[in-house]
């Protein structure tokens, strides 16, 4: 069975970020494709400082649970992204996770070469261009396949709300039958 860790980046419980990967795991559990969420807002990531320590020790310095994660990542075949649009850009917490990870990566062998993973994003006007570039160049650069749906993107209301878009709201779905494509899991037919 092919596991992906699901990272919601924002830092907002019951957040339209988590909506999207809500959609997206119920999607993939049809396709046999387990998931576990992690919600960085539960992790309270400290910035990496750029000390390297992780070359030398493998571990990253912070005592903040990223080095267990790290773990988990290696033993799953891959990581969905999703951010809401913060001033233009992912949230401060999925920065710092996408630069810690990305390192630690490197410092074990680099570990994450050859995975898969997703992006999602959230805004309320503009900006998913910016957070898809980021999350898909973030997979470029620790050596991951992306697996695209065009952009798994949707735009909400003034209220906040993603309800409205219907169209947005379907692209997680289309997300997870093409990484059962990608894995032959019965040629993206639900199970």
């Amino acid at each position: 069975m092919k596991t992906l860790l699901t990272i919601n980046g924002s830092p907002r419980p019951n957040s339209n970020s988590a909506r999207m990967l809500e959609a997206f795991e119920k999607a993939a559990a049809k396709y046999g494709i387990r998931t576990r969420r992690v919600n960085l807002l539960e992790m309270d990531l400290q910035m990496c400082r750029g000390c390297l320590s992780c070359f030398k020790t493998g571990k990253c310095i912070h005592k903040d649970g990223l080095n267990e994660l790290m773990t988990e990542i290696k033993n799953a075949d891959g990581v969905v992204l999703a951010s809401p649009v913060y001033y233009g850009s992912v949230t401060a917490q999925l920065k710092s996770f996408m630069d810690r990870i990305g390192l630690l990566g490197e410092a074990h062998g680099r570990s994450l070469r050859g995975k898969v993973g997703g992006s999602i994003s959230v805004a309320r006007r503009w900006g998913h261009l910016m957070v898809q570039a980021e999350e898909m160049l973030w997979f470029d650069r620790v050596e991951m396949v992306h697996v695209g749906c065009g952009w798994c993107s949707a735009t909400s209301t003034n209220e906040n709300d993603i309800s409205g878009d219907t169209e947005g709201l379907g692209y997680p779905g289309r997300l997870a039958e093409n990484f059962a494509l990608l894995w032959g899991l019965k040629d993206g037919q639900e199970q």
